[in-house]
């Protein structure tokens, strides 16, 4: 069972399975008020549902979304993003994205860094949520402020393994159309970061595609959209064939990450 933590802005889970904690990441739904916008050349809101089923089947313990979840940061958006993940019966953390505005976006997800960092403790895990997005601009940053909160958070926590999720990626992942709307002030981020050894994972979403790479042994996640993915390594977005995608998570008690990707099932 999990602990709470005695800190601000903090929320925890009761249930936690002792292998491991099944996190499901959802990133980028950029869905419209009008479910009928299409968004670079497919329609997000069809391109999700097909997701809905293998979530399912995965049976998640708790799920993380990290931003952009509308196009036009719409009220109508929000609460279908909302409506079909919770068709998943877990527990939502989201976060916003450069696309997202916060204040409506909070009126749909309850538990968010919605006034600073969220954290949720889920037995030997610390889970935090932040926000990455830089008012009028599609780059990120992160403020010094959140950073001196998330020490606080730290010191208050008794959990042994963290994750840290947000929406900008702090590394580029090779794909300069991207690449170029990045966090920009990612040695503050790693300051704060390298600080703390009991971080295992950082994972972020923006990059519209699977990206895995590893810094000081910290797994390095950057998530793929659950609408429309482009192609790794490219100048430009080029439309990925095999569609939209989601990350899955199992965070385990002796600290190890091990992770994929859920895709539509084929009903051929």
């Amino acid at each position: 069972m999990s602990r709470p933590v005695m800190c601000s802005n903090c929320t925890w889970i009761d249930r936690v399975p002792s292998k491991s904690l099944k996190v499901l990441q959802v990133s980028d739904c950029h869905v419209s008020a009008d479910p009928e916008t299409g968004y670079r050349t497919q329609n997000a809101d069809r391109n999700i549902h097909s997701l809905l089923p293998a979530m399912r089947a995965w049976n998640p313990d708790l799920m993380l979304l990290t931003g952009d979840v509308s196009e036009d940061a719409s009220s109508a958006a929000y609460s279908r993003v909302a409506d079909m993940l919770g068709e998943i019966e877990a527990p939502l953390l989201a976060l916003p994205g450069n696309h997202d505005d916060s204040r409506i976006m909070q009126n749909h997800f309850r538990q968010g860094p919605w006034d600073g960092p969220l954290v949720l403790e889920a037995g030997p895990w610390l889970l935090v949520m932040m926000d990455s997005t830089v008012r009028g601009r599609i780059s990120g940053g992160v403020r010094q402020h959140d950073l001196d909160r998330l020490d606080a958070h730290f010191a208050a926590s008794g959990a042994r393994y963290v994750l840290v999720a947000l929406h900008h990626q702090p590394v580029p992942v090779g794909a300069p159309w991207i690449d170029h709307y990045a966090l920009e002030n990612p040695d503050a981020f790693f300051n704060c970061i390298d600080r703390e050894p009991r971080i295992r994972c950082i994972a972020w979403g923006h990059i519209h595609h699977d990206f895995r790479s590893k810094r000081q042994g910290v797994e390095l996640l950057g998530a793929p959209s659950a609408a429309v993915n482009s192609l790794p390594h490219t100048p430009r977005f080029t439309l990925d064939p095999a569609g939209p995608a989601c990350r899955w998570l199992e965070l385990y008690e002796d600290g190890t990450v091990d992770t994929g990707l859920l895709r539509p099932v084929s009903t051929g």
